[in-house]
């Protein structure tokens, strides 16, 4: 089973010959000027449009929607899409006629299903992939090079301009109106106007929390007839299989391991996968499975720079092939939505609430003990954020890039409109919405095409409006990261998971890539698409020998990543 895939032409023919584009896909009747193709069945807007992908009610239980009746079909046209955010919550993409003649083309809040789009022949194409007709280097696209090197800065600061010319692509939430002669784009659905209403929730909430996230959970797992999902041992990938626990779906828990402690975390997720009494598959990180030489995602509208992907998706495909896996689930996004915070926005917004002094001094303690750090040292960061004022929507990682060029290739990319709140916004809210916006319109490591869709249940448009109206300090209450979220599952996981305070990863594996093979990297980025276009400098050569290291491992770990991108580049290049 692959992921769900689409073709639209709007306002245009379809250009020449479409051969692979809509291979395997059927066109939709329309009696409007689209021209739509779909791997799988769609939701009709009556005659004017369709819903592509996968619509659920709001309202809990959560079910399946696989029609529109009259009243809901008027509701979508009238309201311009308002309706299907109001209601509706999925991975979808609606494309349809409104009044007067106009196109809207909406995708939802999670960003599930990608939605790029170029302009073509008067009217507009879009897709959720590129790399192929219309969207391949064949048609005329390249890459963008400010756009790449905002990009390599910060990889979540552009909204619409991916890192082709041309091809940009409706952000998660986002509305794309297509008039006879231009487009316009807004935002259907704000982060922050699920902020604005709160009120300090009791215990109460912490079952709404975990009703609406089991609900997500056990909706998604409907849909499909074998799941693999990730299985890290850490908190947000165990809540994903514990929500999966019992599903007719029969779920099979997925752990990738490295040899050293940081990477090695199979006790734990042995311990989740036990307590769930769920089918564990154990992969190792495999250096062989990484080359440094092809992107580690092909045929992506922007480079990924984490090499670790490689690995995982090869363990992927394996996994898929032995057990005919439907869907990959990840608990991807669990930090972002679940409010962790590495800083004192808790006490700064629990400060305007107005709460008292008794109140503000308990939520003190919980981020002094969050942070291991003393009542002095807390108060030093206040007074700098005082003095600083609201922290600028966007700061990135500017390590051998061209300074120069980079500032100024900021002044032409517009910033994610998730990143622009309106003024007041409290800055836990803000860095909450913040964090979200890197973790939407996930879809895994990889190939849509031939691979099946990865679900992040986590960032599912209902969770994100229940996570968004609970105040900062109470996602630290304790002295816990993510609190909220640990006591509404305390009864479903093994204590040593909700009580875990530290978590390891795959950098001792990205480490050992790098210094195996920093001679090929750095002659790779020395000679290739990033410097010939001057957007990287003061890589060091290839034969000057490290001492290990001439410098850090941050600064080793960039210039991996980096690595990815030039892959990327070169690809599109030719």
């Amino acid at each position: 089973m692959s992921a769900s895939r689409y073709l639209a032409y709007v306002r245009c023919a379809p250009a020449g010959s479409k051969g692979a584009a809509t291979d395997q896909m059927s066109k939709v009747p329309l009696a409007v000027p689209i021209n739509l193709w779909t791997s799988d069945p769609v939701v009709m807007i009556g005659t004017q449009g369709a819903i592509i992908g996968h619509l659920f009610t709001k309202a809990l239980p959560s079910r399946r929607v696989k029609e529109l009746n009259a009243a809901e079909t008027n509701a979508a046209i009238i309201t311009h899409g308002q309706s299907l955010i109001r209601d509706y919550w999925g991975s979808y993409v609606a494309i349809f006629q409104i009044a007067g003649g106009d196109i809207v083309i909406i995708r939802d809040p999670s960003g599930g299903l990608p939605a790029f789009w170029r302009e073509i022949d008067g009217g507009i194409v879009i897709a959720p992939q590129v790399g192929t007709s219309p969207f391949a280097a064949s048609d005329g696209i390249s890459v963008d090079l400010d756009a790449l090197l905002v990009h390599m800065w910060h990889p979540f600061h552009a909204g619409e301009q991916t890192c082709l010319c041309g091809v940009r692509e409706i952000v998660p939430g986002g509305r794309l109106h297509i008039g006879p002669s231009n487009q316009r784009s807004d935002l259907l659905w704000q982060p922050w106007d699920y902020i604005a209403g709160r009120a300090r929730l009791g215990p109460a909430s912490i079952e709404h929390l975990r009703a609406t996230v089991l609900d997500a959970i056990k909706t998604w797992a409907g849909e499909f007839a074998s799941i693999s999902s990730g299985l890290s041992g850490g908190l947000d990938s165990s809540i994903v299989c514990a929500g999966l626990a019992g599903a007719t779906s029969s779920p099979r828990g997925f752990h990738m391991r490295w040899t050293d402690r940081e990477g090695d975390e199979t006790y734990y997720a042995q311990l989740v996968a036990q307590a769930l009494d769920m089918p564990l598959d154990i992969y190792p990180y495999d250096l062989d499975a990484i080359d440094v030489e092809q992107p580690i995602v092909a045929h992506a509208a922007r480079p990924l720079m984490a090499h670790y992907a490689q690995s995982t998706a090869k363990a992927q495909a394996m996994v898929a092939a032995q057990h005919n896996i439907a869907a990959f689930f990840t608990g991807h996004g669990g930090d972002n939505v679940f409010g962790m915070t590495h800083s004192i926005v808790p006490i700064l917004d629990r400060y305007r609430d107005a709460a008292g002094a008794k109140a503000v001094i308990a939520s003190i303690q919980d981020v002094s003990r969050l942070h291991d750090a003393s009542y002095a040292t807390i108060l030093l960061y206040i007074l700098r954020h005082l003095a600083r004022g609201p922290r600028k929507a966007a700061q990135g990682t500017s390590g051998f890039l061209n300074i120069e060029r980079l500032n100024a290739a900021k002044e032409r990319i517009a910033i994610h409109p998730w990143l622009t709140p309106p003024e007041g916004l409290a800055p836990g809210a803000a860095a909450h919405i913040r964090a979200l916006s890197r973790a939407v319109g996930y879809e895994g490591f990889h190939d849509r095409r031939v691979q099946p869709p990865t679900i992040a249940p986590l960032l599912a448009q209902s969770v994100m409006e229940v996570c968004l109206g609970i105040p900062s300090w109470q996602w630290v209450e304790g002295g816990i990261d993510r609190s909220m979220a640990r006591r509404a599952f305390s009864s479903d996981l093994p204590p040593a998971i909700t009580a875990r305070r530290t978590k390891g990863g795959p950098a001792g594996f990205l480490d050992r890539y790098y210094w195996d093979n920093e001679r090929k990297i750095l002659s790779f980025l020395k000679s290739g698409f990033l410097a010939e276009h001057d957007l990287i400098c003061a890589v060091p050569p290839p034969d000057a020998p490290s001492g290990r290291p001439a410098y850090d491992r941050a600064d080793a770990r960039r210039l991996l990543g980096l690595a990815g991108v030039e892959s990327w580049a070169r690809q599109w290049a030719g």
